[in-house]
């Protein structure tokens, strides 16, 4: 996935999936809560169950005008959502966690990547393999994403430290030309934004994910302020219902979510094709548990393993219990479950 300038907002009118719905009818609908999600970066596979929410009329049902806006990185959605610039944030835990952890108000409310795509991606021809390989060598990081924090306790997770590697700060785009080049040896992020455009350039690119190494942390959640959730608890619950019936929709059908997508941001680089490629990683996270994997629902077991990771290896201070971070108050009763 390539930067570029931040502009594309996709806006979800409740009267436009009126006959999908069934539940709102002209002239007697009372208006739609509006509510803007800030996104952690620009539209791609992990957008896709969002775009068949609003395709499908899902957002509508639940009597909401959803706003999606592009991001700029995870810890900009979370300082976005901590401002009160945003009712929902879409980011990567671990930088919303230390946005928290610094006193921002906002607590995470759903998991839609239960488990995190990312980790460091490598060419197949460089002799990389595992962790230890990368002893070293140059690793490209993107400025302003979740990768920042992550890298250090990937590296820590394996007997390494960031002394023992050449870290480069380059954006996603420039980070894929060194990788081809030979300018770095590594690149953290997702095999969606490296394997797949790479392949397309006839090169061959291993991956290792961080989950797999050490760090057992999901990744792209759903985060608000406490106080608007308060406020407004129900909103925030027909949000959420609304989104996992939405990811449900893209598991069954990825064509049509793919089209949802594009039709929401046509300005995107994300070819068809990329995206479909893209979305069997995101499915992945979005049910790591497979066929009756609740949607965007993390066991507070897990949450205490998540806990122990960030206190012992990123520096999550311990003042706060985990529970201080996250609710399991807004999700479902009824779980939304993968196909």
């Amino acid at each position: 996935m390539k930067q570029r300038h931040i502009k594309t907002r996709a806006v979800i009118a409740a009267s436009a999936a009126i006959a999908l719905s069934g539940a709102l009818f002209a002239g007697t609908a009372e208006a739609a809560d509006k509510i803007k999600l800030i996104m952690n970066w620009t539209a791609d596979s992990a957008h896709l169950g969002f775009a068949m929410a609003q395709k499908n009329g899902h957002y509508a049902a639940e009597g909401l005008e959803v706003e999606l806006e592009e991001g700029r990185g995870s810890s900009v959605a979370a300082q976005l959502v901590a401002t009160g610039q945003a009712e929902i944030g879409y980011a990567d835990a671990g930088a919303a966690l230390n946005v928290a952890s610094q006193g921002a108000p906002i607590r995470i409310i759903s998991t839609i990547w239960k488990s995190g795509q990312f980790g460091v991606q490598f060419l197949t021809s460089s002799g990389i393999s595992e962790p230890k390989d990368l002893a070293g060598k140059k690793i490209a990081v993107a400025p302003g994403t979740a990768m920042v924090a992550l890298v250090p306790v990937f590296l820590k997770a394996n007997g390494m430290s960031e002394a023992d590697v050449e870290i480069v700060s380059a954006k996603q785009a420039a980070a894929l030309g060194l990788l081809a080049s030979g300018g770095v040896d590594a690149v953290a992020e997702t095999p969606e934004n490296t394997v797949v455009p790479l392949a397309a350039q006839g090169l061959e690119v291993g991956n290792m994910y961080f989950y797999n190494h050490g760090v057992p942390l999901v990744s792209l959640s759903l985060i608000a302020r406490e106080d608007k959730l308060e406020a407004n608890p129900d909103l925030y619950k027909r949000f959420i219902a609304a989104t996992a019936r939405g990811w449900q929709d893209a598991m069954k059908d990825p064509e049509a979510a793919v089209d949802a997508l594009l039709e929401s941001f046509p300005e995107t680089e994300n070819t068809k094709d990329a995206l479909l490629q893209g979305a069997t990683y995101s499915f992945s996270s979005v049910c790591p548990g497979g066929s009756g994997d609740a949607i965007g629902v993390t066991d507070a077991a897990t949450w205490d393993t998540i806990y122990s990771v960030m206190t012992t290896a990123m520096n999550l201070p311990t003042s706060k219990p985990v529970t201080d971070y996250y609710s399991l108050d807004f999700v479902p009763a009824e779980p939304v479950t993968c196909p």
